[in-house]
């Protein structure tokens, strides 16, 4: 390829016969910096070409990544979420078993307070019918006592 740099330092051979070399100069320099300019900005552009190609290269590679880090994000997610259901599973079933066992043990109670009620009724209706048994029998002894004790002052008074 032709650079810039040729062209200014291209020198012809002179000859009688020909070009007018003011012409050919002017021709020429016009030419250089027509040249120059769209050389430099041929090289502006692949640079900036290679540049963006990196960018986009870049860019892509993060792209890879983010979708890498979505993907394994929601695998996360949702290895959380089944182990917190499987945890609150958990939860619920100790708590449905808490519940039946003291539900249990308050109907055993229940039972075991009902006897106790029942033999303390039993006991109490034994206890009064005794009772009433031996005041029975006192009053029947006062009752003899005092027969008794009228027969000896009846004993006295006739005697």
């Amino acid at each position: 390829m032709v650079t810039p740099n040729d062209i200014a330092t291209k020198d012809f051979k002179k000859v009688a016969v020909g070009y007018s070399p003011e012409e050919v100069d002017t021709f020429l320099d016009d030419l250089f910096e027509d040249y120059e300019r769209l050389y430099t900005q041929s090289m502006e552009e692949k640079t900036h070409v290679k540049e963006t190609t990196a960018q986009t290269d870049q860019f892509s590679n993060l792209q890879k990544t983010l979708e890498r880090t979505l993907t394994l994000a929601e695998a996360a997610a949702e290895e959380t979420k089944a182990a917190a259901k499987e945890a609150a599973d958990m939860i619920v079933k100790d708590a449905k078993l808490q519940a039946e066992e003291l539900l249990q043990n308050a109907r055993t109670r229940n039972y075991e307070m009902e006897q106790e009620l029942i033999a303390l009724q039993n006991r109490y209706e034994l206890m009064r019918t005794r009772v009433k048994l031996l005041l029975y029998a006192e009053i029947e002894l006062l009752d003899k006592n005092e027969i008794l004790a009228q027969k000896d002052e009846e004993r006295k008074a006739t005697e």
